[in-house]
């Protein structure tokens, strides 16, 4: 490889800006989509995003990165007060595994403008780049990953393009001036709110968030501000792939065209077979109906097949892996079984992915990926909660779920036959009955199953199998449009926001920050879990004169784990000796058994403390834990 030569110094003329076409290619080594090549030519032309971006799931929605940097480099001959491109470039999605896989392609792009290999567009854009950050010497673009509540990395310098990856509690904390994991949080916030992009991905899954940005630009100062007004406040754009019609005339929406239609690949994916059949199960247990279900998918299917089962919670995932498991393996390795919830440590979640994306074992939705599963020595059965959802670039053979709502019913079919290539694909949808006081009220999706159980028996109609074709092209007319409350978020005010920039000491009692981006019915309380086999002792609070106790090596996001607050005290509740980790990241604070966890506390646990298996959180586990950071980088000296 051949570094990109750093050609640039002030004063020089920038070279010949490349179109998107060849620069896209260079990247990916295809030919973009049409839709992906029209909307870089109309954010070119427009000097804008459009609100939304509605582009089926299987065609590529992670262009979208291409298409900014590409936009930004683009406008990098422009002065900062005339530029329209957004330095930072914020992918935002509510769903973990989606930023740890989206993060491989920003990295991919950032090593590719980094070590251009001779390629003049690559080149041209690396040093357009370049151009805008302040350290002419730095590489073109930075990527950052923010999960786990730990914040390893954060932007350092505001002028460097960057692309930022996290979920919708670390971008939203830090837009609140609460970042999760932030030691600087009026620096990170700045970040955050100023010249910045945010893709906000799958937006259904954060419909607060979109309305939360104009309420904080009504309650800005209004003085005149250094930069442009579109470049103070965040630019929000909305990707979706759940199927929805335009609707509000208001919103700018950009969808396929005809020409897209007429795609091909386009074609063969909106149209890939995608039978769903229908099932009633009477009541019993939820694991069981979904072991038995996948069963049945196995036995009959002529040849090794890759299997993918959704459960709604991670209890029940865990009990379905438990009993395929046992059932399949015990005698003898007649699948490879994962279990995937989105409480998985990195190291750990690195190897399930790594099996997924293999090309003959896994089930990629890649080039080079085995195409019909020939070739696959034993059946390969996933089991996962709304993780994989959103993004995960999968192809499985056949599907079974638990009831859900329109919206997540969709996402979970776009994981079936992703690429057309199955024609034997089956999904097996299991509506089991609520077991609430309430009838018409299920766990995770409230009374959404109901309508969605009405409009696959009336799309049913007639058929003994109960079967109905949903492929990509017709899922939004069968399933119709989602009917699910996203409950209210409450309203910001001046004062509120006056109160939240008061960093260095923050108020008692302030408002948490977590219902204005998470809505107040069910906002995301969570805190973080590391383990180390060596925790040092913290002071006693009345040695006042003693030094605090310091966790070393620092913690980083590869070893954390997030863990619903609730579900972490009535774990840990008997547990007389919690650390937390103050706001410097590296301080150890006694938590007392009678304190109540905060919403970004990142709690440090002993290796024996167990509580965590191959698969990620696990409170019947009792077996020691690997610390990663003695891994990684040893054994600190006391």
């Amino acid at each position: 490889m051949t570094v990109a030569p750093d050609r640039y110094g002030p004063g020089d003329p920038l070279p010949a800006m490349p179109d998107f076409e060849p620069f896209y290619a260079a990247i990916n080594g295809r030919a973009p989509f049409p839709w992906q090549t029209r909307l870089a030519r109309k954010v070119a032309e427009s000097g804008r995003w459009p609100d939304e971006i509605g582009v089926p799931t299987g065609l590529g929605k992670t262009a979208c990165l291409d298409i900014a940097v590409w936009w930004l480099a683009l406008n990098a001959h422009r002065p900062p007060t005339e530029r329209p491109a957004p330095t930072r470039i914020w992918w935002v999605v509510n769903r973990r595994l989606l930023v740890d896989s989206t993060h491989d392609h920003a990295g991919k792009l950032a090593d590719m403008l980094k070590n251009t290999d001779e390629n003049p567009d690559l080149d041209a854009v690396a040093i357009r780049l370049r151009s805008l950050s302040a350290d002419l010497d730095a590489p073109p673009l930075e990527v950052i990953r923010l999960r786990g509540g730990v914040a390893s990395r954060t932007p350092a310098d505001p002028s460097r393009p960057a692309i930022i990856l996290c979920t919708l509690p670390m971008y939203g904390s830090r837009l609140l001036f609460r970042g999760y994991g932030s030691r600087l949080r009026a620096v990170d916030a700045a970040m955050a709110c100023t010249d910045s992009l945010v893709l906000l991905d799958e937006a259904h899954l954060a419909p607060h968030l979109n309305r939360l940005l104009p309420a904080l630009a009504a309650c800005a100062p209004t003085q005149r501000p250094p930069l442009p007004e579109h470049r103070m406040r965040p630019l929000l754009v909305a990707l979706t792939a759940t199927g929805d019609a335009p609707g509000d005339s208001r919103v700018d929406r950009f969808d396929l065209d005809a020409q897209d239609l007429a795609h091909p690949v386009v074609q063969q994916r909106l149209d890939a077979a995608k039978p769903l059949e229908l099932r009633e199960p009477g009541a019993g247990d939820a694991a069981t109906h979904l072991y038995n279900a996948a069963l049945d998918l196995i036995q009959t299917a002529e040849q090794p097949a890759s299997v993918l089962v959704f459960a709604n919670t991670p209890n029940t995932a865990r009990n379905v892996f438990n009993k395929l498991d046992n059932k399949l393996n015990k005698n003898r390795k007649a699948a490879d079984i994962w279990l995937l919830t989105g409480r998985v440590r990195e190291r750990e979640a690195q190897k399930i992915r790594d099996a997924l994306m293999d090309p003959v074992n896994g089930m990629a939705a890649a080039p080079g990926a085995d195409s019909n599963g020939a070739n696959r020595p034993r059946h390969l059965v996933v089991v996962a909660t709304q993780t994989l959802e959103v993004g995960a670039d999968l192809d499985a053979e056949y599907l079974v779920t638990e009831q859900c709502g329109v919206r997540a019913l969709t996402q979970r079919l776009g994981r079936l036959n992703r690429l057309g290539r199955y024609p034997r694909a089956r999904a097996l949808y299991l509506h089991l009955p609520s077991k609430g006081k309430d009838k018409d009220s299920w766990p995770v999706y409230d009374s959404e199953p109901r309508t969605v159980l009405d409009r696959l028996r009336d799309a049913c109609a007639g058929d003994e199998q109960a079967v109905v074709q949903l492929p990509p092209r017709c899922v939004s007319t069968v399933l119709g449009p989602p009917c699910e409350d996203s409950g209210r978020a409450p309203e910001v005010m001046p004062e509120i926001l006056r109160e939240w920039t008061k960093t260095t000491t923050p108020p008692r009692d302030e408002a948490p920050v977590e219902p204005y981006f998470s809505g107040i019915t069910a906002p995301e309380y969570a805190v973080s879990v590391i383990w180390r086999a060596y925790v040092p002792e913290p002071a006693e609070p009345e040695a006042e004169d003693s030094p605090a106790e310091r966790l070393w090596p620092r913690a980083t996001d590869k070893e954390a784990i997030q863990i619903p607050i609730k579900e972490a005290e009535k774990v840990l509740e008997n547990d007389r000796d919690l650390y937390r980790l103050g706001g410097d990241g590296v301080t150890l604070e006694r938590v007392s058994a009678s304190e109540p966890l905060s919403p970004g506390d990142c709690i440090v646990l002993p290796s024996d403390r167990g509580l965590m298996d191959r698969y990620g959180w696990n409170p019947d586990a009792t077996d020691p834990v690997v610390d990663v950071a003695l891994m990684d980088r040893g054994l600190p000296l006391d």
